[in-house]
């Protein structure tokens, strides 16, 4: 707990930035907060989307809104965040990271995504409570409670185990909102801000049964639904920040440090937790980012603020229920405006703007002849950086670097590959296959070897004469050797099914037309055993001459009828 500031002393933080002429654009949010924080920092709020340096939105940015954006303009979203902002993406992403490292990502409860894996939800079905909720739904709007799946199997819904044992304060359930800073995916760095809020619900607890399934205020701890509830008690005093259902993050700790429990273990396993999400997506953010990214090396043109809701168990462990890619900024009490317009300001500051890269761009702009800045060398790409980082340092006021950090070795193998390494991979890939398709065309084109041909039996030879001769010298052929018979049962080469003989020794079948040849002895006849199945006749054609007739003499004949 000595890690992390109080309300009352963030609130008493002088903060420690640079005064500089920013202008930002906040045409597509509805929250006035975030405009009373630029006013203390003495920013412009300007409508235009050339002359502005930031744009502020409340939903997701599109493809086609980044390349619009100014090589020195930034704006709040990344592309592709709803990969961890939409539950269905973040299920899938989580699920594929479990599957690699299913001991390090335990930290969110068992999900499935509906209609895709309803095979799965039905094997599990009667094993326990589910939370069922909407993909793309927010502030507890379509969530419920069910113990039978059947009737939303071919529905699109999220479905997770329902954790019924959550740690309780007073009797009541409540979630963490920590709101955390994305300000670059690559290279990823991740803050954490000390304050954030408890969201307690406003009904006693009691372990889920079919009488009080439908109870949402007992068992969901969104602050839209609860402040509806008669229960509700707001919080209208700053100084007592652990009174009523919405609570700051610092009292709760400092509440579960007064229980005797280790509050430290407790930060570090929610940094994990939150490093680990965003590991899960970082391949493909950072891929989007970098693909759609202005020549601008150095320059981080997108940042955003997440919401993760994190329950506690019993045992005092972190689960991760969902992440908010927009946060709500509403200032509904004086506990919500102290921490939001704190963490705005605190969050603008660390961007770090300055007008400098705008000036370049429009020096360059007004020249005769328009030049591309020149791409930066390692070399300087490594001493930025470093400049960065330490400007970062100066400028965290209520933030923690939570990412690169001590543990950044441990985080290492849930990282993506580098570019250059994934295109190695990829290239050895392809090595592997051009070899194996080298080994099959090899394979195809080596012939087999050519059988000698088998002997032939000579018409001058008698049978009494190759009665000694073994059948592989005969046939040429590695045959089977049949069972001995007796002198009376022996006859010669009665288990040879076909052997090359010349026409002579093969008795043919006789058809009528066909002239017979006496001359074959008895020998030669028995010689094919079985006898050969006597082939068909052959069909004679005959040509039939066939009468003409006209239509004109078949008509005089049914007239003359």
């Amino acid at each position: 707990m000595s890690d992390l500031m109080s309300l009352h002393q963030l609130a008493q933080l002088q903060k420690n930035f640079m005064k500089r002429k920013i202008l930002i654009n906040l045409e597509q949010t509805k929250y006035k907060v975030i405009e009373e924080a630029v006013q203390l920092l003495e920013w412009k709020v300007t409508p235009s989307e050339i002359e502005c340096h930031i744009f502020w939105k409340d939903t997701y940015v599109t493809d086609e809104e980044y390349r619009r954006l100014l090589p020195y303009q930034r704006i709040n979203h990344f592309p592709g965040s709803y990969m961890l902002g939409k539950k269905n993406e973040l299920c899938r992403n989580l699920n594929k990271m479990r599957k690699m490292f299913p001991e390090d990502y335990d930290f969110f409860p068992r999900t499935w995504q509906l209609p895709y894996q309803s095979e799965e939800v039905r094997q599990k079905q009667g094993t326990g409570i589910f939370i069922v909720k909407p993909e793309a739904n927010c502030q507890g709007r379509g969530i419920f409670l069910t113990k039978k799946l059947d009737p939303f199997l071919d529905k699109h819904y999220v479905v997770q185990e329902y954790l019924c044992n959550p740690y309780l304060i007073d009797g009541l359930k409540f979630d963490l909102r920590i709101y955390v800073l994305l300000k670059s995916i690559y290279p990823l760095k991740v803050f954490m801000y000390q304050e954030g809020l408890a969201r307690f619900s406003t009904k006693k607890y009691v372990k889920p049964q079919k009488k009080n399934l439908g109870s949402v205020t007992m068992h969901l701890t969104n602050y839209a639904i609860n402040k509806r509830s008669k229960d509700f008690v707001f919080n209208d005093d700053t100084n007592k920040d652990d009174v009523g259902h919405k609570r700051s993050f610092t009292s709760v700790l400092k509440y579960l440090q007064d229980q005797g429990h280790d509050v430290k273990q407790l930060l570090n396993q929610i940094k994990q937790v939150i490093v680990k999400t965003i590991q899960s997506v970082q391949g493909e953010l950072s891929h989007l980012y970098r693909s759609q990214q202005h020549n601008n090396d150095g320059i981080e043109q997108c940042f955003e603020l997440f919401g993760f809701d994190i329950l506690l168990d019993s045992s005092l462990k972190p689960w991760l229920l969902q992440v908010n890619h927009t946060p709500s900024f509403s200032t509904d009490t004086p506990l919500d405006k102290i921490i939001k317009k704190n963490l705005i300001m605190d969050t603008l500051i660390l961007l770090d703007v300055k007008n400098k890269p705008k000036k370049i761009y429009l020096e360059q702009k007004r020249a005769p002849v328009y030049q591309r800045p020149m791409k930066m060398s390692q070399e300087e790409k490594e001493k930025k950086s470093s400049k960065m980082s330490l400007i970062e340092d100066k400028h965290l006021n209520g933030y923690i670097k939570i990412y690169p950090d001590e543990n950044k070795d441990y985080y290492e193998q849930f990282m993506p590959p580098k570019p250059k390494e994934r295109d190695s991979m990829i290239n050895q890939q392809l090595d592997q296959v051009k070899n194996l398709e080298k080994t099959l065309k090899i394979q195809v084109e080596i012939k087999p070897p050519k059988l000698k041909p088998a002997k032939r039996l000579s018409t001058n030879q008698s049978f009494t004469e190759l009665e000694g001769q073994s059948l592989q010298q005969l046939t040429g052929r590695n045959t089977v050797i049949p069972q001995a018979r007796t002198t009376s049962q022996q006859r010669p080469f009665s288990s040879i099914t076909a052997i090359n003989r010349p026409i002579s020794a093969i008795r043919k079948t006789v058809f009528p037309n066909q002239h017979q040849n006496l001359n074959t002895s008895q020998n030669q006849k028995r010689l094919v055993y079985p006898p050969p199945s006597e082939l068909p006749p052959k069909p004679i054609y005959k040509m039939i001459p066939i009468k003409t007739f006209s239509f004109q003499k078949i008509e005089n004949n049914q007239k003359n009828e």
